[in-house]
């Protein structure tokens, strides 16, 4: 069943219902099996917490207001069949003051048995510069702490950081994840993934693609890692931050050498990205 408002799109089944936010072409609300699985709406992310590394690079990346954009949807058309939802839409990422950073076209595919698949094609202005990083960013319910992964593991890793990481599956917490930099900053990401899992002992949430994603789940938002000056001064969130990222850019930086090689950099001007969003409940 499929229900509409002003400002929402409400998909409901026996199993589910989830409401997506016609103002920005993300979902508001995620419940399945009566657990509710978001704490606020999901966002494009488009910024990460700097590094000691980015010392200039960041005054780059705030100069172009990467740190306060936001998502904004145009059109969504919507189509049913017997398989499901398609909900098809054209939104940017945009912040004031500058013109459209990214042209996004998202579609969802909502099927009868909850499961979400996003394809997601992006077209930057190249007039900004080289982005953070780019990806969906979700505020799970803080029950969900007990992360599996197939990636590279089990120390953070990033594009360029993670020769000393080994391909595989590993399972953490999240508190665990967490790289206590005396200087918050981005940190525990992990690179090259194919699946990633999100539970506790009732319900979680699976995220898979055929193409290698980069995830994060952390108790602190980037906003928290950005404001705190000190470890001991960080402020955990109500929710389990769940970033799934097409890319980030290296962590290295003129700081302390050269700019971040060239095959580091996220310097694409036009990708696709997609990924599969499994929720479940355990018996």
């Amino acid at each position: 069943m499929v229900k509409e408002t002003d400002t929402q799109i409400i998909l409901q089944a026996k199993d589910f219902c989830y409401e997506l936010d016609k103002r920005t072409g993300l979902f508001s609300q995620m419940q399945f099996a009566g657990r509710n699985y978001l704490n606020h709406p999901m966002e494009l992310n488009i910024w990460r917490a700097p590094t000691d590394n980015d010392r200039y690079l960041k005054e780059e990346w705030k100069k172009a207001h990467y740190d306060e954009a936001y998502t904004k949807a145009y059109q969504i058309e919507m189509l049913q069949d017997k398989h499901g939802v398609l909900l098809v839409e054209h939104a940017a990422v945009v912040a004031a003051s500058v013109q459209k950073i990214l042209d996004v076209e998202i579609t969802w595919k909502i099927e009868g048995n909850g499961k979400i698949s996003s394809f997601i094609h992006v077209t930057k202005d190249e007039e900004f510069p080289d982005l953070p990083r780019f990806g969906v960013r979700m505020f799970l319910n803080e029950n969900l702490e007990t992360v599996s992964y197939f990636g590279m593991g089990p120390q953070e890793s990033y594009r360029d950081k993670h020769q000393g990481s080994s391909h595989g599956y590993y399972r953490s917490n999240v508190n665990l994840m967490h790289e206590d930099y005396i200087r918050p900053q981005e940190n525990g990401s992990h690179f090259d993934c194919e699946y990633a899992e999100v539970a506790n002992t009732q319900f979680g949430i699976i995220v898979v693609s055929d193409q290698p994603f980069s995830f994060q789940a952390s108790k602190y938002t980037q906003e928290e890692l950005e404001r705190a000056a000190h470890n001991y001064e960080l402020v955990e969130s109500d929710s389990t931050v769940l970033c799934i990222d097409y890319a980030l850019n290296g962590i290295g930086s003129n700081s302390c050498g050269p700019v971040v090689l060239d095959k580091y950099r996220f310097k694409d001007t036009a990708f696709r990205f997609q990924f599969e969003l499994v929720l479940f409940v355990k018996e």
